[in-house]
């Protein structure tokens, strides 16, 4: 932000200089970035007449002057700005004159005609950011004298600088005084704005109605009657440049000058072209369209705030005016808008539109909803100076829901603790008052415009800022808790990366936001929304890690890395039903491989990944952790189907893993399958926690018998062996399926599941009798349930 050194001494008697001020500024937490001097004491820049004018023989943009700056001759010069013409006085830069920037003036040709010198405009002497054309001074100066004698123009100094985000008071020169006259003990000196009205009620002939009061909580309206519109003064144009900004004419001036002068935006209206004379403050409706002062036609959103009359919108609130109602050459007649606005609305809008305006930046920061009048009176006040303005009577106001200041428990010991200070009572209550912030009732009270002011944090951030960090003792040694607090789940977290690294698989990181659209018809389930995105490829929270890592295997696929074993650890979130309450959260662990299951060397399998690979990697990272009893059961879901189980340890659900269904490999243009798990990272580790039971290791050996089984083509072999454990009794301790055939010597609709039994007992060594017996058990069970036959 940029503020005048000038402007600032009208509120506060500042006896620092512009640098000095900068230095307490910076230290105050408003880091100055540069101080430049505005005036125009240049030696050598003199007044000149142009006597004649014409155009250049080699240059159609170009034109022949001749000047006369009260010397003996009169000097040729070339210039090329579109608005010399003969009989203007203008500053002219003689020869041997050093502008800013370093430019220096010398005698040349250009094109071929001699130029003795330049006919400057203001944004040459580093008066204005930018000019159309050069600077004409009045019509009766004298020649040949230096500017600072003839002009009345006080150099002034602009103090470029940041300001905090979370202090919109500070964008105003006024906020900018406060903070002055708090360091520097000065008082603060706002006047109050003065003005006659006629008897005309304002109420009579305007009208305001919110219906958004959250997007606008405030809206006031004045009308000033039959004014002239015309050029600015030349102090008010001089600020407004000085600070950056090009004046246009005197009412539009005057509502940027207030701006800076308060940090409450303005806006004035056409009151002939505001139909039913009504002012409506609603939301937008998704698609609606609408063309701003800058002649650009925008399509909203729904939840824009929108300034609307009997017929139209008019503006966009808080960020822009309307073609249809701009200020313009017949205008007789001002509707004032002096109205406050929603950070929150404005900042969402913002971020849609792509749009930035001064008086949006104040109100995405947040303006004082307690502060509308005091602007709006100023402005009026200088429209009745400065355009003859007749000003009706009263204020329209319309206010549903005022704002109160904010209370926070004054706590000294704290702030002192904080700051590592031994400020006593009263002198913080004295720092504190220097900025207005009073203390009652054992209760700072801080201010409407001061919105940041929440917690005890906040005062003795204030406290530290008006005491001076650099009076607050360094500490050679501070107090620190050396307790290095144990996270149990974390370490847990961190063990399971340990683990699937150690299997080959990389980790990924990718983005918890998503298109939530898309992702409704990925998954077939609601997405929690974000209320402000910041674009419109994160407007909801992932409900699955799966997406997320397909979105990284097509990545890799188009920079031709086919061949992948990832995974990710993170957080999901799962819709309510309630937009307020927060999504219920949970840590997730997601696998994806695609592509060859071992490097292309010579000597590997050059195999494919497929389910199997997957599945004993699952099995792997079961048996590290390590999980009981695992068990697979069919099963389909969004992400996948066919080959797809679910992942059960004991009779609790942790999981599933299978292949990508189709078209859901067809959306993320993904060729090779890809085999995805998707793990409850919370219910592992609650089963981790398990106490732990050890056996002994067996002093006897183990009898194994294999058992080759016909059974119907679409039996599953996790419900086969969950019989033979049961079937199998106390020496069963192992049980898997090392075969399974169809083809000839099998009837069409049958299969062959061959198994390995493994029997062992702690306690003697088995006979042969015994595995038998229970062999017998298990085929008749199998028989019974699924009218297995031993394959002969």
């Amino acid at each position: 932000m940029k503020v005048s050194y000038n402007w600032l001494k009208e509120f506060v008697d500042i006896e620092l200089s512009p640098d000095e001020l900068a230095d307490r500024l910076s230290m105050a937490g408003f880091e100055v970035e540069e101080v430049v001097m505005k005036g125009v004491d240049y030696p050598g820049v003199v007044t000149g007449k142009v006597v004649a004018h014409g155009k250049h023989p080699n240059a159609d943009r170009l034109s022949v002057c001749t000047v006369d700056i009260g010397a003996e001759e009169t000097l040729n010069i070339v210039c090329g700005a579109p608005n010399v013409a003969a009989g203007q006085i203008v500053p002219v830069a003689t020869v041997g004159t050093e502008l800013p920037g370093g430019f220096k003036i010398r005698k040349s040709k250009i094109r071929g005609e001699l130029s003795q010198g330049m006919i400057c405009s203001e944004e040459e002497l580093g008066l204005a950011e930018k000019s159309e054309g050069i600077w004409v001074l009045g019509d009766d100066l004298p020649l040949g004298k230096s500017l600072p004698e003839v002009l009345d123009f006080e150099t002034d100094y602009v103090i470029d600088m940041w300001v905090p985000p979370v202090r919109p008071d500070a964008l105003s020169h006024i906020g900018i005084a406060r903070e002055v006259a708090a360091f520097t003990g000065k008082s603060l000196k706002v006047p109050t704005p003065a003005y006659a009205e006629n008897s005309s009620d304002v109420n009579e002939h305007a009208a305001v109605e919110i219906e958004c009061p959250d997007g606008c909580p405030r809206y006031t309206a004045k009308l000033i009657r039959n004014i002239k519109l015309g050029p600015s003064p030349d102090w008010m144009a001089r600020r407004l440049e000085a600070v950056g900004m090009r004046s246009i004419n005197n009412i539009v001036d005057i509502t940027n000058y207030v701006m800076l002068e308060t940090g409450q935006p303005l806006h004035a209206f056409d009151y002939e072209l505001i139909a039913g004379q009504k002012i409506i403050i609603r939301e937008s409706k998704a698609g609606e369209k609408f063309t701003t002062l800058d002649d650009k036609t925008h399509e909203l959103q729904a939840g824009t705030v929108l300034i609307c009359d009997a017929e139209k919108p008019v503006a966009l609130g808080g960020i822009m005016g309307g073609l249809n109602s701009e200020v313009n050459d017949n205008t007789r007649h001002i509707l004032l808008e002096s109205a406050s606005f929603s950070p929150d609305y404005i900042r969402q809008s913002l971020r849609y539109l792509k749009m930035h305006s001064e008086a949006s930046q104040r109100f995405a920061r947040g303006c004082d909803p307690n502060g509308v009048l005091h602007a709006q009176n100023l402005a009026v006040s200088l429209m009745a100076e400065y355009a003859s303005g007749e000003i009706d009577s009263g204020v329209v106001d319309t206010y549903p829901t005022p704002v109160d200041v904010s209370r926070i428990p004054f706590q000294p010991e704290a702030v002192n603790r904080l700051l590592g200070t031994t400020l006593s009572d009263n002198e913080m209550v004295e720092l504190l008052e220097s900025i207005e912030l009073t203390v009652e009732d054992g209760q700072v009270v801080a201010p409407t415009f001061r919105p940041d002011m929440r917690r005890t944090a906040d005062v003795a951030e204030e406290v530290g800022r008006l005491y001076g960090y650099n009076n607050i003792p360094a500490s050679t040694m501070s107090p620190l808790a050396y307790d290095n607090v144990f996270n149990e789940f974390d370490d847990f977290v961190d063990y399971l990366r340990h683990i699937l690294a150690g299997g080959g698989l990389r980790e990924v990181v990718t983005n918890s936001m998503i298109v939530a659209e898309t992702w409704e018809k990925i998954t077939g389930a609601a997405i929690f929304p974000i209320m402000n995105p910041i674009n419109q490829e994160m407007t909801g929270m992932r409900s699955s890690l799966l997406p997320c890592l397909l979105e990284v295997v097509r990545w890799n696929k188009n920079r031709q890395v086919r061949d992948l074993a990832i995974f990710e650890i993170g957080r999901v979130f799962y819709h309510s039903g309630d937009l307020k309450k927060r999504p219920d959260e949970e840590i997730r662990v997601a696998l994806a491989m695609s592509g060859k299951s071992e490097e292309a060397l010579w000597y590997s399998s050059k195999k494919d990944v497929d389910f199997y690979d997957l599945k004993g990697l699952v099995e792997y990272f079961a048996d590290k952790i390590p999980l009981d009893k695992l068990q697979f059961i069919p099963y389909d879901n969004f992400a996948v189907t066919s080959q797809a189980v679910k992942v059960m340890a004991g009779d609790q659900e942790i999981g599933f893993l299978g292949k990508i269904r189709p078209e859901l490999q067809k959306h993320f243009d993904i060729d090779n399958p890809v085999f995805v798990a998707d793990l409850s990272v919370q219910r592992i580790h609650d089963l981790a926690k398990r106490e732990k039971r050890y056996d002994e290791i067996p002093r006897y050996p183990w009898v194994e018998r294999d058992l080759a089984i016909m059974v119907n083509k679409d039996e599953d072999a996790a419900a086969l062996v969950k019989v033979i454990r049961n079937a199998g009794g106390k020496h069963l301790q192992d049980v898997y399926v090392f075969d399974v055939y169809s083809g000839k010597q099998v009837d069409a609709d049958k299969k062959s599941v061959a198994f390995r039994l493994k029997f062992q007992s702690m306690e003697k060594s088995l006979v042969d009798d015994e595995v038998n017996e229970a062999v017998k058990r298990i085929l008749k069970d199998l028989g019974n349930k699924f009218q297995a036959k031993l394959r002969s």
